[in-house]
């Protein structure tokens, strides 16, 4: 398969087609959406596009703060627009005709410039003026008079991969996005895979939940690791930005962390399974660039109790992730079969009377027998819960 990875020469021909086939589009009178491969659709967005029938083109944003808060499912308000447009999901209706013709033209004179960054200068080309009740911003400047009616999808439904795997705004919101845009990842087309799979919106085939057989562990974590610097904890597990980590005391948080999952694949390797990854914990956020511990201007709280793999494991640089491990949520997706969450044979440090099942040695040794248990577990560490990261509350 081509390489369409961003920035490639394939990656700048693929811009190409998709602002041809807008134009062709709306040359003929028909409304597009158009949606990048690595863009999950969750919800109808029509009814929430018919409720805005002014607006000419609505695109995603790279903006990472709710403008309205949590309670307001509206267009982004003008602020908004100060970030990068996210061209990964737009809708345009065939009245924007005049600016997709120049959106065109600008990408077909410029080949090597980058199809979003054209679609934001030309949209803002002679644009001026507030927005209104709707939150609709007049842009494009029409060459008959008017202008192109833009807004800013919020940032919260129609998510990028960090508003909604880091700062969890849906979840925030108790709802479910429209769409969810796995930008702001940091393991390619894997580490993508595996953030959907984390969500469970991936769907595999059937063979990836039922087996072979699988290894869960109870993941230790102290609290003078998770909160080294005290602090009044959240409701939501979360600190005061002032209290946050230190670089050294996330990558001790990160480093024992890592040591478990060492030790897990080393286990699951050796009784013939497959590991199911904990819910990690990180410390501070990742980026591509220098930070105080969040993406500035993001909405992120920090410790982040439900970190994706990806901030912490290349997963990426280890290839073919699904003979060695899966995602922390794979237990409580509901594609998972019974039969697999059922069986299970429980090791040392797990009183029977208090978690069940058969603890002694010739357990574990039928455990990674074949024929054994589907799932070998120590500890307790599968649990589904609304509320990641479960501290350790004893001294460490």
């Amino acid at each position: 398969t081509k390489d369409y990875g961003w920035g490639t020469k394939n990656f700048r021909e693929l811009g190409l087609h998709k602002v041809n086939l807008v134009l062709e589009l709306a040359k003929t009178g028909v409304d597009c959406l158009t949606i990048d491969a690595d863009a999950f659709i969750l919800r109808d967005p029509f009814p929430y596009f018919r409720k805005l029938p002014e607006a000419e083109v609505l695109t995603s944003s790279d903006h990472l703060v709710a403008t309205n808060g949590y309670t307001d499912d509206g267009l982004e308000s003008s602020s908004g627009f100060s970030s990068a447009f996210n061209i990964g999901y737009i809708f345009i209706r065939a009245s924007a005709l005049e600016f997709v013709q120049q959106w065109k033209e600008a990408c077909f004179a410029n080949k090597d410039a980058w199809d979003q960054v054209l679609f934001a200068s030309v949209l803002r080309r002679g644009g001026g003026g507030g927005v209104d009740n709707h939150r609709l911003k007049p842009l494009f400047k029409k060459a008959g008079g008017g202008q192109v009616k833009a807004g800013v999808l919020p940032v919260s439904l129609f998510a990028s991969g960090h508003t909604h795997f880091v700062s969890r705004m849906a979840h925030l919101m108790r709802s479910t996005p429209y769409m969810v845009h796995t930008t702001f990842q940091y393991g390619g087309a894997q580490g993508k895979r595996h953030r959907l799979r984390e969500g469970m919106m991936w769907e595999d085939a059937p063979e990836y939940y039922s087996g072979p057989d699988f290894l869960t562990y109870e993941l230790d974590l102290p609290r003078a690791l998770v909160y080294p610097n005290g602090g009044t904890v959240g409701s939501d597990g979360t600190l005061p930005f002032d209290k946050r980590a230190s670089v050294e005391q996330h990558f001790a948080l990160v480093h024992h962390q890592l040591a478990q999952v060492r030790n897990g694949l080393a286990l699951a390797k050796a009784t013939g399974r497959i590991l199911i990854l904990p819910r990690l914990v990180c410390g501070l956020d990742r980026w591509w660039a220098p930070h105080s511990g969040i993406i500035p201007g993001s909405a992120a709280r920090l410790p982040l109790l439900d970190c994706p793999a990806d901030h912490v494991l290349d997963v990426e640089r280890m290839g073919k992730v699904e003979p060695l491990l899966r995602e922390h949520s794979f237990l409580c997706n509901p594609r998972t079969p019974a039969s697999v969450r059922g069986s299970v044979v429980r090791l040392a440090g797990t009183p029977p009377d208090l978690r069940g099942g058969d603890t002694s040695p010739a357990a574990a040794a039928a455990a990674a027998a074949p024929g054994g248990p589907k799932r070998l577990r120590s500890g307790d560490g599968g649990a589904c819960s609304d509320r990641p990261g479960e501290v350790d509350e004893g001294p460490s």
